[in-house]
């Protein structure tokens, strides 16, 4: 049996069928119209899909509409994810990141130092492309993929699909972004407040370009509002009440009084 061919792709799994140019024709459903993802997330889908043709990157990312992409772990430096094709064995896929020395990962702290609100919004999304070169390479052309399917292609549908669920789960969780270089975004951002100390000082130094203008100021503490009883614990009041009162109900009769009280100085 000879099985349809066209250049290099093989419809060994699909039986002969037309080949296709867009999601439409496969019924891959378009990303939401007027959701778009953060840009480390298209950095990680676009180094997948513009390494490959428009063939491979319809049918990945139907694959990943479809639910076969079973698992994606996180590896320091990589990621590592598996996609149910046609074999009884699911079918590898890593992404692997360029390699980055210590001190480059620390000009990460050094450039979130210096940007207002730096981890604030690293942790939305909002990271600046300095950042992203650092973290994931010069516009993601330094990210490789890697799948043990019989594709020769230097990015397959698998790693196409892995690509896109990737990329979701980052736009739903930026910090993996920094769990994928080994980086914890809590002990980074002590590291960061120590390193704003220096950045401000430098600033007000004479000479330099911020002297006179400054750098743009963080966002003010944005605290919870809440009423003082209802965010506090009601357990340790009535172990307070407990000291003064000589019977359950005159505990709760003291908790209710101060209820009452607040009630009255609150409103």
């Amino acid at each position: 049996m000879v099985r349809p061919q066209e250049d290099n792709v093989i419809y060994a799994n699909f039986g002969a069928k037309k080949r296709v140019t867009n999601a439409a024709e496969v019924n891959v459903p378009p990303r939401p119209t007027g959701v778009t993802w953060s840009p480390g997330s298209m950095r990680v889908f676009n180094a997948a899909v513009r390494k490959t043709d428009q063939g491979r990157v319809t049918r990945g990312r139907q694959y990943a509409a479809s639910g076969q992409v079973i698992d994606i772990q996180i590896r320091l430096g990589a990621a590592h994810g598996q996609v149910a094709g046609s074999q009884n064995q699911p079918f590898s896929v890593v992404m692997r990141l360029p390699y980055r020395s210590p001190d480059d990962l620390g000009e990460v702290t050094k450039l979130l130092a210096q940007t207002p609100n730096g981890i604030t919004k690293a942790r939305r999304g909002d990271i600046s492309q300095d950042v992203l070169d650092v973290l994931l390479g010069d516009e993601g052309d330094d990210i490789w993929f890697s799948c043990d399917c019989p594709d020769p292609s230097n990015v397959c549908k698998h790693s196409v699909a892995v690509a896109e669920k990737l990329a979701a789960k980052i736009d739903a969780d930026p910090t993996l972004l920094f769990q994928l270089r080994g980086i914890d975004l809590n002990s980074l951002e002590r590291t960061v407040r120590v390193a704003a100390v220096s950045v401000s000082k430098a600033n007000a130094e004479e000479g330099s370009e911020y002297f006179w203008t400054g750098r743009a100021m963080p966002d003010l503490p944005d605290p919870k509002v809440a009423p003082m009883l209802d965010d506090s614990d009601l357990d340790l009041l009535h172990a307070a009440m407990q000291s003064i009162s000589f019977t359950n109900i005159d505990q709760l009769r003291a908790v209710a009084d101060i209820e009452d009280l607040y009630d009255e100085l609150t409103r």
